[in-house]
């Protein structure tokens, strides 16, 4: 028997709990759009407001413009500020560097540019400044060199501070090297300083124990700042540095000759030497022309000067006059030594060393041991005596005793 069952309640059941499941879904939505609506209109509130602002903010600068500029054509004149100028530091710090090869051994380079802000002048105030093109103030270049002086390879540095990069050059300029001092410790040799484009340069400027401890002296150095590589192409000679007074006055006093006459400054002899056929003012002025001199021995009897680079063993020689620089007059030694041709001198010999004859007079003259020495010239032989019997004739060789100075 076929039975028919009507399912019509059943899928109205059915419909109605498919319904009641979809209603938090749908909430959900709704919930979802209200958010969009109300985050779309605090949107648009805000760009209203922030155009507001922009709008009255240009209006504000508008009218002061034209507040400033009534202010420039009133009739009583403004009164002048003393404005503190910004302090300049002659080298500034290091923050960026860039450089540009000009030659081998030349090199320009820009460093140090610092922003710093400048107090404008009132008639600057008014001019409009471009903001894509700034200025930029209180920096330094500097210029490279690299020279090869006393047989060693210095690099020079030349510093040149600029007050704006708008200026047409720099202000003050200085030049240094760097160099391992006798400590090992690296040490900075200030040089030069240019303290205007115009204005003589001051050299040397590092002390001169500083100069010492690097192998310098002030001579020296002023050779070697001269060669210092400047960004306006200017060159000076040695002689074009100035120095300050009490500078001056100690140089003066380290190159003045004194003089002493029946003395010979044993070796040490600048190339080149002897200077024949000249007199005894002219051997005093050729030393003093030459940085390299610091002692001379004029030879009365033949008219011939001995330049040399040191004096450090004096002797007794009726026939020669002896000078020497202030620089090294505090470390003559005078040596009681008396000295004689084709001679020997008998005694007891406790060194047989070969050297020349000057290098044989000063060892003599050093050691408090030596009382004598004989010098074989044609074999180059010196003998070194600490006793003395007697003496006879012997050609060929050249002898000295030492004896009680009068």
């Amino acid at each position: 028997m076929l039975v028919r069952h009507n399912t019509k309640l059943l899928e109205q059941a059915v419909d109605l709990q498919i319904k009641r499941s979809a209603i938090p879904t749908l909430q959900a939505e709704a919930d979802a759009h209200d958010k969009i609506a109300r985050a779309n209109a605090f949107r648009r509130l805000a760009s209203g407001a922030a155009i507001a602002i922009a709008a009255v903010g240009i209006g504000i600068g508008v009218w002061l413009i034209f507040a400033r500029d009534r202010t420039v054509i009133q009739s009583d004149p403004p009164v002048a500020q003393n404005e503190p100028s910004s302090p300049k530091e002659i080298q500034p710090k290091e923050t960026k560097k860039s450089e540009e090869k000009i030659s081998r051994d030349e090199t320009v380079a820009e460093e140090g540019k610092t922003e710093k802000p400048k107090s404008p002048s009132k008639e600057q105030s008014r001019l409009p400044t471009d903001p894509s093109n700034p200025d930029t103030f209180d920096f330094v270049k500097f210029a490279y060199r690299h020279v090869t002086y006393a047989g060693s390879t210095w690099k020079l540095e030349s510093g040149h501070h600029f007050d704006s990069e708008k200026d047409p050059t720099w202000d003050t300029a200085w030049c240094y090297t760097r160099k391992l001092a006798n400590t090992g410790v690296e040490v900075q040799v200030s040089l030069v300083d240019r303290l205007s484009p115009t204005s003589r340069p001051q050299a040397p400027v590092s002390s001169s124990e500083t100069l010492a401890s690097v192998g310098l002296d002030d001579n020296s150095a002023r050779e070697l700042a001269s060669r210092c590589l400047w960004l306006d192409e200017a060159s000076f000679s040695p002689s074009d540095f100035d120095m300050d007074q009490q500078r001056k006055e100690a140089a003066a006093a380290a190159d003045e000759l004194s003089v002493q006459d029946g003395w010979d400054a044993i070796g040490n002899d600048l190339p080149g030497m002897p200077a024949w056929n000249v007199s005894l003012e002219q051997c005093q002025a050729q030393c003093q022309a030459d940085h390299r001199c610091l002692a001379l021995t004029y030879d009365k009897k033949h008219a011939a000067c001995f330049m040399k680079n040191n004096g450090s063993v004096l002797v007794r020689s009726p026939d020669a006059v002896m000078a020497a620089k202030g620089a090294i007059k505090a470390n003559l030694q005078y040596s009681s030594l008396v000295f004689a041709k084709d001679t020997v001198v008998v005694g007891g010999a406790y060194a047989n060393v070969r050297s020349s004859y000057p290098d044989c007079v000063m060892a003599c003259a050093a050691d408090q041991r030596c009382l004598g020495f004989n010098f074989d010239s044609p074999n180059n032989m010196c003998a070194m005596l600490d006793t003395l019997t007697s003496s006879s004739a012997f050609k060929g060789v050249a002898s000295g005793v030492k004896a009680t100075r009068n």
